[in-house]
C-alpha cells in the first residue's frame, strides 16, 4: 500500500484538507479525500497592525481539528498543516499556532510567500491538464494575497506575492458589506489593483503564455458560472472567458448581501467577497492582456503533499 499523507491548508477564507497517496502514473496523485470548510480566520486582516482575533483562532483551531479526524481514517504517514497570508502577516500569529498545537499535537509551519508561491508550482506539475504545458503562468487568489508565478520547463522563472486579496481589498475598500457595490467602489478596487500589479514589474509576455488560476476566487466562479449553466463544477470547462466573469461580476455587484446568499453554488461565507474577487480578475486580465484564463484545481495542498511524497 503506497504511503498516504494529509495536508491542512489555513488559508484566509478557508480550511481544506487533502488526503492523498502517489498515483498510478509518474509525477501523479491520488486524492483520496478531500474536504474545504469555509472558516474565515482573516478579519481585520487589512488593519496597519492585522491580527486574528480571538473567535478568529478558536474556530480556526476547532476546524483544523475537524479535518484532522477526518484525515485520522485514512491513516497517513505524514500529516502537515500549513498556513499562508492571513496568519503570515498577523502579529499575533504565534497564538494560532498555539491554539492549533493545543488542539491537535500538530505544529503549524506559516509559508513565506515564495513558498506559497513554489508549492503552489508544485501542485500544477501533478495537473494532467498542465502537466504538458512547457511555459506558463500562474495566478492564486486567496483571502489575503494574491501570487503571480511564471513558469519555464518547470522551473520558477518569476514568482510575487501581493496584498490583493479579496478580504483585505474588501476590508480597505467597503465599508458597508450589506449594501450593492457602487461604481465609485468598483472603480476604486480595479485602479488599485492595477496599479499594485503594473508596479509589481511582473513579466507577462507573451500574450500566448497560458495563465492558469488556482485559489478560491476562481473556484467560487466557476462553480456559479457552472451552475448557472445547469451542470457541476466538474463537468464545465475549464477554461473561463474574461466577458463571461465580468458578465458575472455585473449580474452579483448591484446585489445587496442578502440577496447574493441565495445564486446557487455561491456559498455564504464569500458572498461579501466575491464582487471584489471578480474584479481583482478582470483587472489582473487586464494588465495580463488576457482574454480568458484556464482553471486549475491542484492548488498550494497538492504542492505539499507532492513534497510530502517526494513526487
Amino acid at each position: 500500500m503506497p504511503d498516504t499523507v494529509a495536508v491542512i491548508d489555513v488559508g484566509s477564507n478557508s480550511i481544506k484538507l487533502l488526503v492523498a497517496r502517489v498515483g498510478a502514473t509518474p509525477l501523479s496523485l491520488e486524492t483520496l479525500f478531500s474536504e474545504t470548510i469555509e472558516t474565515r480566520i482573516s478579519a481585520g486582516i487589512s488593519r496597519e497592525l492585522p491580527s486574528l482575533t480571538d473567535e478568529a483562532i478558536q474556530a480556526g483551531a476547532q476546524t483544523i481539528a475537524e479535518l484532522q479526524g477526518m484525515a485520522q481514517s485514512y491513516h497517513p504517514s505524514q500529516t502537515a498543516i500549513v498556513a499562508t497570508s492571513a496568519v503570515r502577516d498577523a502579529i499575533n500569529g504565534d497564538a494560532f499556532v498555539q491554539a492549533v498545537y493545543q488542539a491537535t499535537g500538530l505544529q503549524i509551519r506559516i509559508l513565506s510567500g515564495t513558498e506559497e508561491a513554489t508549492y503552489i508550482g508544485h501542485g500544477l506539475n501533478c495537473d494532467p491538464a498542465v502537466a504538458g504545458v512547457p511555459r506558463f503562468i500562474q495566478s492564486d487568489i486567496g483571502g489575503g494575497s494574491l501570487e503571480l508565478i511564471r513558469f519555464e520547463h518547470g522551473q520558477i522563472q518569476q514568482a510575487i506575492s501581493l496584498q490583493l486579496g479579496a478580504v483585505r481589498l474588501s476590508e480597505q475598500f467597503i465599508k458597508d458589506k450589506e449594501a450593492p457595490l457602487s461604481a465609485e467602489i468598483e472603480q476604486a478596487i480595479r485602479q488599485h489593483v492595477i496599479e499594485q500589479l503594473t508596479r509589481s514589474g511582473f513579466d507577462f509576455q507573451p500574450h500566448e503564455l497560458p495563465l492558469i488560476a488556482t485559489g478560491g476566487a476562481y473556484t467560487v466562479s466557476r462553480a456559479v458560472l457552472a451552475a448557472q449553466s445547469n451542470c457541476n463544477i466538474e463537468q464545465s470547462s475549464p477554461q473561463l472567458e474574461r466577458s463571461t466573469l465580468n458578465q458575472l461580476k455585473k449580474q452579483l455587484a448591484p446585489l445587496t448581501l442578502h440577496q447574493r446568499l441565495s445564486i446557487p453554488h455561491l456559498p455564504a461565507a464569500r458572498a461579501d467577497i466575491i464582487p471584489t474577487a471578480l474584479i481583482t480578475i478582470d483587472a489582473l486580465l487586464e494588465v495580463a492582456g488576457r482574454s480568458s484564463l484556464t482553471h486549475s484545481f491542484y492548488n498550494l495542498r497538492y504542492g505539499i503533499a507532492a513534497n510530502l511524497l517526494k513526487l
